[in-house]
C-alpha cells in the first residue's frame, strides 16, 4: 500500500509511504557555483559527519531547512557546509560551521497528514563569508505568487533512487510547478497525503526528490520558492514532490532570524 513519507534520511522507514525526501531522481550533475544558496546538514556519528538533509542560506548566520530534518536532534550534534559540491572532498569555496541552536515552526506536526508547517531555522556558531559560491537567494515573499506551469530547479545530494545510495556530487533536475488542486488530486489515492496552502508542488513523470533532499531548495527563475518536505518513498516520479511554500512563512522566517 502506498503512503507518504518525509524525505530526510533519518526519517525513512522500510515501507512505501509519503515521507521527507532526500535525493534527486533522473536529474543531472549541477554546475559548481550555480546553486550558491544550497548547504548540507550533517550529523555527527562518532568522529565523523554524514549528510542527512539539505538547507538554504538565509543570511550570513542563519539557514532554513525542513523541520523534520531536525526533529529529535541536538544542535551540538549538527554542522552545516556551504559552498561545497562533492561531499567527500574539500571544495575550493567550502565553508563549515557548527550549529548554535535551531527553531522549528511551533505548529509543525510530523504525525499529521501532509506534515504541516515543515520548516525550521538554524543559527550558526560562525558567520558565512558570502562570495560567488556562497550566497543567500531572493526568497519568495508574495503569498499570492503562482508559478504554475513554470519549470523550476530542484537541487540536492539525496538518493538517486528509492533504494539507492545518496549522491556524492550535487545534482539538479527541472520540474514543472503544478497547482495545489492538481497536486491534491494526484495524491488523493494515498492515505495521509494532505495538501494545504503551506505546500507547493512540482511534477514530471520519472523525476523526483528523494531521501536526503529534504530541506533543500527549489528555485523558480531567480526566486527561491520552497524547501523539500515529502513524497513517495520509492522516489519513482509517479507522484508530485511536495515542498514547504516559503512565501507563506516569510514573516515567520524574518522574525525567527531576528530573535534567535
Amino acid at each position: 500500500m502506498l503512503s507518504v513519507v518525509l524525505l530526510g534520511l533519518v526519517a525513512l522507514g522500510g515501507f512505501v509511504s509519503a515521507n521527507p525526501e532526500s535525493r534527486i531522481v533522473n536529474g543531472q550533475e549541477a554546475t559548481y557555483g550555480d546553486h550558491p544558496y544550497i548547504c548540507s546538514i550533517q550529523l555527527r556519528q562518532g568522529f565523523s559527519f554524514y549528510h542527512i538533509c539539505g538547507c538554504v542560506i538565509y543570511n550570513t548566520n542563519t539557514v532554513v531547512t525542513a523541520a523534520h530534518c531536525l526533529d529529535g536532534a541536538t544542535a551540538s550534534s549538527l554542522r552545516i557546509q556551504a559552498g561545497n559540491h562533492v561531499l567527500t572532498r574539500v571544495d575550493d569555496y567550502e565553508q563549515t560551521s557548527n550549529v548554535r541552536s535551531y527553531t522549528m515552526h511551533p505548529n509543525y506536526n510530523g504525525n499529521q497528514g501532509g506534515f504541516p508547517n515543515d520548516i525550521a531555522m538554524m543559527r550558526l556558531t560562525s558567520d558565512l563569508e558570502f562570495n560567488s559560491h556562497v550566497a543567500s537567494p531572493t526568497f519568495d515573499e508574495d503569498p499570492n505568487s503562482d508559478w504554475e506551469g513554470q519549470q523550476c530547479w530542484l537541487s540536492g545530494w539525496g538518493r538517486l533512487s528509492g533504494s539507492g545510495s545518496t549522491a556524492d556530487t550535487l545534482k539538479k533536475v527541472a520540474m514543472t510547478k503544478i497547482s495545489n488542486a492538481a497536486c491534491s488530486s494526484a495524491w488523493a489515492p494515498v492515505q495521509g497525503a494532505n495538501i494545504n496552502s503551506g505546500h507547493i508542488c512540482f511534477y514530471e513523470p520519472t523525476k523526483s526528490a528523494c531521501s536526503g533532499d529534504s530541506g533543500g531548495p527549489v528555485r523558480c527563475g531567480n526566486t527561491l520558492t520552497g524547501v523539500t518536505s515529502w513524497g513517495v518513498s520509492t522516489c519513482s516520479g509517479e507522484f508530485p514532490s511536495v515542498y514547504t511554500r516559503l512565501s507563506v512563512y516569510a514573516s515567520w522566517m524574518r522574525n525567527t532570524a531576528n530573535s534567535m
